[in-house]
């Protein structure tokens, strides 16, 4: 099983790099995020071309274009004749941010995460402080809903973009490093979550999947696939694609997104993943 997520900031002004990408990597489920197609304008979804590239959509389209995102599920995947359902669209009570959905299949849980992040730009020390606190408060919101759906029986992954930098020291009043943060991101690793890139490869690879501006080497990890701590010995490989950070000789003149793709593989020839094979 071949699990992946991908800010792709844009599935439509990056359709090409998409639709590449599902062509050469195979991704059984992808959770995406910064989707950027609103509620209003869900229309303009691409959904079409990647049912012909073969997959399952599942979307929330949130009122601003910022929060929404999706899940697609391999239809090869879901040979089994199972239809997925969709269990949680955005925090409850909090439905129209979007930010959130999550999908079971009759094997898995997954959702597609994209945590808030703050003003872009130089901020004020009020205004990074007030985006810690917000993103603060919203992963503590996330924990609770994880924490209230939670079924043992499934392998469960939160994939996304957590906007949380998850190695190394915190720093208090730092923006994606702050104590705050961190403690926040912890919350849902006690629930039984792990890290699953870096529970893999442990210290020693750095794993960088972002940077900003685009034309700059990625130089933060801030895209993450947790998963529930009864899938971390059967990971096979965890990368992530560089390669789709970046011109692709098939597409002169394609703009690639800030953010690279993070591919986990799972044997889930495993009984411990639920319905497999």
């Amino acid at each position: 099983m071949k699990i992946a997520t991908w800010s792709v900031n844009g599935v439509n002004k990056r359709l090409g790099h998409l639709s590449h990408w599902l062509e050469k990597r195979q991704p059984d489920i992808v959770a995406l995020q910064k989707i950027r197609v609103s509620r209003m304008k869900q229309r303009s979804f691409p959904r079409a071309m990647l049912q012909k590239a073969g997959y399952r959509i599942e979307a929330h389209f949130a009122d601003s274009q910022w929060g929404s995102v999706a899940v697609l599920l391999r239809q090869s995947f879901l040979d089994d004749g199972v239809e997925p359902v969709v269990r949680q669209r955005g925090l409850p009570g909090r439905e129209a941010e979007g930010r959130l959905l999550t999908v079971e299949t009759s094997r898995i849980k997954v959702s597609s995460v994209y945590v808030p992040y703050a003003p872009c730009g130089r901020a004020t020390k009020g205004q990074v402080r007030r985006s810690i606190e917000v993103k603060a408060k919203w992963l503590g919101c996330l924990s609770k809903c994880v924490a209230d759906q939670q079924d043992a029986s499934k392998a469960n992954f939160l994939c996304g973009d957590f906007n949380v930098v998850a190695d190394g020291a915190s720093e208090r009043g730092c923006l994606n490093r702050s104590p705050e943060e961190r403690e926040a991101l912890g919350s849902l690793c006690a629930l039984g979550f792990v890290d699953l890139y870096r529970d893999f490869h442990g210290p020693g690879l750095a794993g960088f999947n972002s940077g900003t501006p685009i034309t700059t080497e990625p130089n933060t990890r801030l895209h993450l696939i947790l998963g529930s701590g009864s899938v971390d010995s059967l990971i096979t490989s965890a990368f992530v694609d560089l390669e789709y950070r970046g011109s692709i000789e098939d597409l002169p003149g394609e703009i690639w997104a800030p953010g690279a793709p993070v591919i986990i593989e799972i044997d889930d020839s495993s009984p411990r993943v639920q319905g497999a094979r």
